[in-house]
């Protein structure tokens, strides 16, 4: 169960840590244009945009491009027709478009407290089972109670 918990913590520490970072590296270095939208995949927290990023210069053009913006639409609201000054995450491996305000650090943040948490309850886990650990004999053999 230990490792189980330091497994699925240190792998959710990475994915919102290595979201963070590129988000930092898209707005830092990017490619700037503009996404069309061409679908929306929405939840109970709001929908997230795929749609084909074109560069402002038209000599970058991705299809399936994931829309990183600050705020989610909800969805209620239309589906816009373009997003203007997003920048491109080249460097993905699933091509990412980001929004002039996201917060990147946010990811980061999260990334490093979601692993400190992991580790503060795997290392009480560790403790509680030293603690209810049975003494064990030394020889084994001939040594009773009475």
């Amino acid at each position: 169960m230990i490792v189980l918990l330091l497994l699925v913590t240190c792998l959710g520490s990475l994915g919102l840590i290595t979201e963070g970072v590129s988000g930092r590296r898209a707005l830092a270095n990017g490619t700037v244009g503009t996404l069309t939208p061409t679908d929306s995949k929405c939840t109970k927290d709001g929908c997230a945009l795929t749609g084909t990023f074109a560069s402002a210069d038209g000599t970058v053009t991705k299809n399936d491009v994931e829309l990183k913006d600050a705020e989610r639409i909800r969805r209620s609201d239309p589906t816009p027709a373009t997003v203007d000054n997003v920048r491109l995450d080249e460097d993905a491996t699933d091509p990412t478009a980001y929004t002039a305000d996201y917060n990147w650090r946010g990811s980061v943040i999260k990334g490093g407290l979601l692993a400190l948490v992991g580790l503060g309850i795997s290392g009480a886990l560790v403790m509680m089972l030293r603690r209810y650990q049975t003494p064990r004999s030394s020889t084994g053999a001939g040594t009773e109670c009475s």
